[in-house]
């Protein structure tokens, strides 16, 4: 949808933009100068994430202990990137991800719109009266040079002076073009008094900031324009109201390609602003005498409109975050209730009655960094696992609560004749139940361009691996079902019982792996774990095939029974082999040298 409303919308302003600088230059001025800041909150964004290497994502971590101390995290993170817009996506990401809690989220957002207030102070008190471009020229230079580098910590450190600089350049920009408008044309002539008019600037304050995706660049040209002379004090009040509510907008786009984790803080984002800006222009009489009377105490001249915008937005936010905080827990268990967690995957029930299957938990958002990305496709593989887990008993026509039997009940439950209703078949629960989640994963993969570090693209590699591996588990009991089919009702005791002995031994992995439950983990553990069957595993096999050559040399059994239940042995143990490859996890937090030898031990299965 978010793609849609953009590719509509594109072209539309494209002309309109042309339209306006080929007939102004001051507004190409303009425009430029915006296109400029909004360029250099990314390059800052791109660049802090960078240079950091994850301490952004790692202080959002933090934040989940506490109301206070996410609220304290959401303040400081917006102050520093210049972006609350940044900062919410952030809590989209790490929510839906599973990374933070809902309490943690809502405060991080209700933090992030009062620390916004930061960059209003800095142009207000120094942005429009230096020369910002002449400041703006090392900063290019340098952040060009060193984003070049190959090396994450000098390219960040590049990106983000690049960011400054871009953002300098594009406020001394802004800046020249409002002071040439003033000399062509007054636009404080068009200003609107009375509730019309603060109602018109509300709407034209969200405008901007939905088009220009950025409540900076919209709260700097306020600032600019209020400099000029071009828009009244009272009328830039309202711009910076509606600044505010069209800040919601990237995040309930954002919450689109989220799940209910991640909507809940887009939801808080938008309440917090819909109760605030309300309650704001309810009492902008008052809010407006509060701001006056704290100029006054602050010794500030009655004409320094610039300083009383930012008192007003830091007021603003003060307000909406009184008003919302004392609430926060209810705010909580109302989004919680509202928006619920996806249910679990039942282990129980006939799998081709349930509806086809697509992923859960791998999401747009989640590609914003490395650390989401790669935690919801942790996730997806645990849900992959056991929906593999689930096809590959169902192909054998293994009991579904093969966790809660023991062995001497596996047993008995595998030598019991299968009615026809609960045999299903293999090729129709891949398509319906594997194939869409394998091809939504690799997809994913595809689309993951964060900066990554060594240990992460190898996660991401070893991801991709568990993956194929847990879809040619299913490919493999696919073919043993087309021998199993024909042959588990045979008229022949011993042809029915290898079978049985195949099926027995297949269900034994898949209740060891299902109690695990778990793709990702100790990897280590698991790994020697799982290796330590190996013996069982050839033993069953040795036993098996001298089964198989005893009955054949007495005639109990001929060569075509034979080389088919040894075919089918071997799909048996390619189906043991890519589950317990899959599950341990290789590469993830293991020695390459531990996880290359565990590999080999669980490769000769």
């Amino acid at each position: 949808m978010r793609k849609m409303i953009r590719q509509a919308g594109l072209p539309v302003l494209l002309v309109a933009l042309l339209g306006l600088m080929i007939w102004s230059t001051e507004l190409a001025t303009l425009a430029a100068g915006v296109a400029l800041f909004v360029l250099g909150i990314g390059r800052l964004e791109e660049g802090f994430r960078a240079f950091s290497g994850g301490a952004l994502e790692r202080w959002l971590k933090w934040s989940t202990s506490g109301l206070w101390r996410s609220l304290l995290v959401g303040v400081v993170s917006t102050a520093m990137v210049q972006s609350s817009t940044l900062v919410t996506l952030l809590g989209i990401a790490f929510l839906s991800a599973g990374l933070i809690n809902t309490l943690g989220g809502v405060g991080l957002v209700l933090g992030a719109n009062l620390g916004t207030t930061s960059g209003a102070w800095l142009i207000a008190l120094a942005g429009l009266k230096l020369n910002m471009a002449q400041l703006s020229m090392p900063m290019l230079a340098f952040g060009v040079f060193l984003a070049r580098r190959a090396e994450a910590g000098w390219r960040g450190g590049g990106l983000a002076l690049l960011g400054i600089g871009l953002l300098f350049l594009g406020i001394d920009l802004m800046k020249t073009g409002f002071s040439s408008v003033d000399g062509a044309f007054d636009l404080a002539r068009y200003a609107i008094g009375g509730w019309a008019g603060v109602l018109l600037f509300v709407l034209v304050g969200a405008v901007a900031t939905v088009i220009m995706q950025s409540s900076h660049a919209t709260l700097v040209l306020t600032l600019a324009a209020l400099a000029a002379g071009q828009v009244q004090y009272d009328n830039a009040l309202a711009l910076v109201i509606g600044a505010n509510l069209g800040s919601t907008a990237t995040a309930l786009f954002a919450a689109i390609g989220s799940n209910n984790a991640g909507r809940r803080i887009a939801a808080t984002h938008l309440i917090f602003n819909l109760v605030t800006a309300g309650a704001a222009l309810l009492l902008l009489h008052p809010l407006m005498a509060a701001v006056e009377w704290l100029a006054d105490v602050g010794g500030l001249a009655p004409d320094a409109h610039m300083l009383k915008l930012a008192l007003f937005h830091t007021l603003y936010n003060l307000f909406g975050l009184l008003l919302v905080l004392p609430w926060s827990p209810l705010l909580v268990r109302l989004l919680e209730r509202w928006l619920p967690e996806e249910g679990a995957l039942a282990d129980s029930g006939r799998l081709s009655e349930r509806p086809r299957t697509r992923t859960k938990y791998v999401n747009d958002t989640a590609l914003l960094h490395a650390d989401t990305a790669l935690k919801v496709l942790e996730q997806e593989l645990q849900h992959l696992a056991q929906l593999s887990r689930q096809v590959v008993g169902a192909a054998l026509y293994l009991p579904h609560d093969l966790a809660d039997l023991t062995s001497a009940e596996l047993h008995a439950r595998v030598r019991q004749p299968v009615p026809l209703a609960l045999r299903e078949d293999a090729e129709a629960l891949y398509e319906r139940h594997v194939k869409g989640i394998y091809a939504d994963i690799v997809d994913f993969v595809s689309r993951v361009d964060v900066s990554l570090l060594p240990e992460q693209q190898q996660s991401l590699f070893n991801s991709t691996m568990a993956a194929r591996d847990l879809v040619a588990a299913v490919k493999a009991a696919k073919h043993l079902q087309e021998n199993l089919r024909k042959q588990i009702d045979s008229p022949q005791p011993l042809v029915r019982e290898a079978y049985s002995r195949l099926r027995e031994q297949c269900g034994l992995t898949l209740r060891e792996l299902s109690r695990r439950a778990e793709v990702a983990g100790d990897a280590v553990a698991q790994t020697r774990e799982l290796a330590a069957q190996e013996n069982e595993e050839h033993l069953f096999a040795d036993a098996f095939q001298r089964d198989l050559q005893q009955q054949l040399r007495n005639r109990e059994l001929d060569g075509w029974q034979a080389t088919s239940l040894l075919n089918d042995l071997h799909y048996l143990l390619r189906i043991r082999r890519h589950l317990l490859r899959a599950h341990a996890g290789f590469g993830r937090s293991v020695p390459a040298d531990e996880a290359q030898r565990l590999e080999q031990a669980v490769s000769q299965a």
